[in-house]
């Protein structure tokens, strides 16, 4: 027996008497039409009874496709969708460009709210119960197709607190690029508030480079230093030579731990950030953010840095300043006058965690689940790779113009370095051509020179120059932090005629030699990065449908091919119905590992969070409330008025 009812069949259960704030419309009203089936052994259909007769109106004929029976989301468009909102397009500009492609919303057979129903429900379907199980279980998936990807996560009472992954392109990464680590903890785009750590360095092209990421759950030093030993781990025990973060007690005692020879350095794109909290009527006044950046990022020097920072406190009046003496009391870790020896990528490094912030934080918000994030976070990874490949592509391929033509040495800089370096030498070497030397002393094959700008520079930065085998070092220490020339050593090379860069002054780092050819990135080899399949869903389905509409096309002139291709589709129909049936999917798999509790905000009430639409009509509530007790009162007063008039004309009387 199979039976086939009105949409409005039945009535909807009550539930409760008192008046409902917010409830669902109801579209019920208890329609008996209905058509009913008897089915005989054999599978034949025979109508057994029909009520034709509704209680209601029929739908207007423009507004059929907005029945239930006549919406539903195809597969294909599901899954486009589904690309789409991967590649960062709204649902909504997804389903305005289909609708407008069908032919309009009814042509489509979907609504908006359809679509993003139907990928709420195929989400839900992702998760095998916990969000952090699913998670794991794609590091397992992702470890046993690729050799050199590495997990790992650690458990307290078998909930999540910590984990951290990387792939083998982020190991070869480090090996060429490990010198320096940028590690960010600011981001906790999650709904669990866990502390997002991802390592990044600065490749051959002063662009981002991801060296892995960690998750831990809160920021005490014994969390940090597991995150850490992990890292190192991973990498073979390498350690980096600066390791660059924001401020934070609890990291740099870890790292004081855990990388004892790395040289600990303060993001000075945070320092500036924290600025802005905290001396926010300082920097409002004249000039004083211009003086405070160049005490912050440029001073070469100890004497240089001791002087303008004075000059900060005298003109500005702000020695007692509780946040700027906390900042002065760790100067050696922000001040590049005191980390001059370590090689820092200079001031470029501080650009690392502002873009990192720019790229995470406009893709993601406070309900993202970790799968969500760890899915972002690898399309971001490979937009990075993508970029670096193409900059690779323009190094090997093309050749910039020099501004000085007949130039030997910026010949040999331009065929050593890449394009983004060689444009950092070349903008030394011109600015060098501009300054003044003088020669202070000579001994042998050693000559000392002093080089300034008149007019600029207070202190004159000492060169000293070898010219039998020319070596050189210069008192501003742009090479060791660097790792170019700087504008001072460049114009004694100028005047000694140097023809060419000494080999043991070019690091590997900063040459076309970094370049690695067959870079491995992952969506050239189409795998897929949540379920480590050798080939994704959508390029397979993307190739098939080219071979398939090939066949189509030459089979169009031909009944029997025609007919070739009716078999062909009912075999693969009737093959994909049989696994179908013959898929089990075993519910009884336990789940020891349990998401992180969800976090609630500071002042945060421990409520059920309610719905835009239920706040919405919450706020009209108490609108009409206060204009209800705004008229009552209103009458209250009015009716007390013509109580005392009555009175009045009744004494008059």
């Amino acid at each position: 027996m199979k039976s086939y009812c009105c949409w409005k069949e039945g009535k909807k259960l009550q539930k409760g008497t008192e008046n409902k704030m917010y409830t669902k419309l109801d579209y019920r009203t208890g329609c008996k039409a209905m058509l009913q089936f008897s089915i005989s052994c054999d599978g034949e259909w025979t109508v057994s009874k029909h009520i034709i007769d509704h209680n209601h109106a029929f739908c207007a004929i423009g507004q059929r496709h907005l029945l239930k029976s006549h919406r539903g989301v195809d597969r294909e468009y599901l899954e486009f969708i589904m690309l789409m909102k991967e590649s960062g397009t709204k649902v909504s500009d997804v389903h305005r460009m289909l609708q407008k492609q069908a032919g309009g919303v009814s042509a489509l057979g979907f609504t908006k709210r359809d679509a993003y129903n139907v990928l709420e429900s195929e989400r839900s379907k992702t998760f095998d119960g916990t969000d952090s199980n699913t998670l794991i279980g794609i590091f397992k998936k992702r470890a046993e197709v690729e050799c050199d990807f590495f997990f790992d996560f650690e458990l307290v009472d078998g909930i999540l607190t910590c984990f951290f992954w990387r792939d083998g392109q982020m190991r070869s990464d480090y090996e060429r690029f490990g010198d320096l680590v940028v590690h960010d903890t600011t981001y906790r785009t999650n709904k669990y508030d866990m502390i997002c750590g991802p390592f990044i360095g600065m490749n051959h092209h002063c662009k981002n480079i991801m060296f892995g990421c960690g998750f831990i759950l809160n920021e005490r030093v014994e969390s940090f230093v597991w995150l850490f030993q992990t890292f190192l781990k991973s990498m073979g025990g390498k350690h980096p030579i600066s390791f660059m973060t924001d401020q934070s007690f609890s990291m740099a005692t870890a790292i004081k731990s855990v990388f004892p020879g790395a040289r600990h350095r303060l993001c000075t794109w945070h320092i500036d950030e924290n600025s802005k909290k905290h001396i926010m009527h300082l920097r409002k006044k004249i000039n004083f953010v211009s003086l405070f950046d160049y005490v912050v990022k440029r001073c070469d020097t100890v004497a240089e840095f001791d002087f303008y920072w004075n000059e900060l406190n005298t003109v500005y009046e702000c020695s007692d300043n509780t946040w700027l003496k906390r900042l002065y009391s760790h100067k050696e870790k922000w001040c590049p006058a005191f980390s001059k020896d370590y090689f820092s990528g200079g001031v470029l490094s501080s650009q690392r965690s502002e873009s990192t912030n720019r790229s995470i934080s406009r893709r993601l918000t406070k309900t993202a689940t970790l799968c969500d994030f760890y899915k972002m976070f690898c399309d971001v990874v490979d937009e990075w790779r993508l970029d670096e490949n193409g900059h690779d592509f323009r190094c090997s391929e093309g050749t910039v113009e020099m501004v000085l033509l007949q130039d030997t040495l910026l010949t040999h800089a331009r065929d050593v370095y890449t394009l983004e370096i060689f444009k950092v030498f070349q903008e030394q070497y011109l600015k060098g051509m501009s300054h003044f030397f003088k020669l202070i002393s000579q001994n042998c094959h050693d000559y000392v020179y002093h080089v300034w700008l008149n007019g600029v520079d207070m202190i004159r930065h000492s060169v000293t120059f070898n010219r039998h085998d020319n070596t050189v070092t210069c008192t501003c220490k742009m090479f060791s932090e660097v790792g170019i020339f700087c504008r001072h050593i460049l114009r004694i090379y100028n005047v000694h005629c140097v023809k060419c860069i000494p080999q043991v002054y070019i690091l590997s780092r900063w040459t076309k030699a970094a370049i690695l050819p067959n870079v491995n990135l992952s969506i050239t080899h189409g795998t897929d990065i949540m379920s480590g399949k050798i080939l994704e869903d959508s390029v397979w389905r993307v190739q098939m449908t080219r071979k398939f509409n090939s066949v189509l096309s030459a089979s169009a002139a031909f009944p029997e091919a025609r007919r070739v291709c009716d078999q062909g589709y009912e075999s693969i129909k009737h093959f994909l119905d049989a696994q179908r049936d013959a898929s089990v999917v075993d519910e009884s798999a336990s789940r020891t590992i349990l998401d992180p509790p969800r976090s609630r905000s500071k002042g945060q009430r421990n409520t059920r969070k309610r719905s835009i639409v239920e706040k919405q009509c919450k706020i009209v509530k108490a609108r009409r409330s206060k204009s209800q007790n705004v008229a009552s009162n209103s009458k209250a007063v009015a009716q007390t008025v013509q109580k005392y008039f009555l009175i009045i004309n009744f004494c008059f009387v």
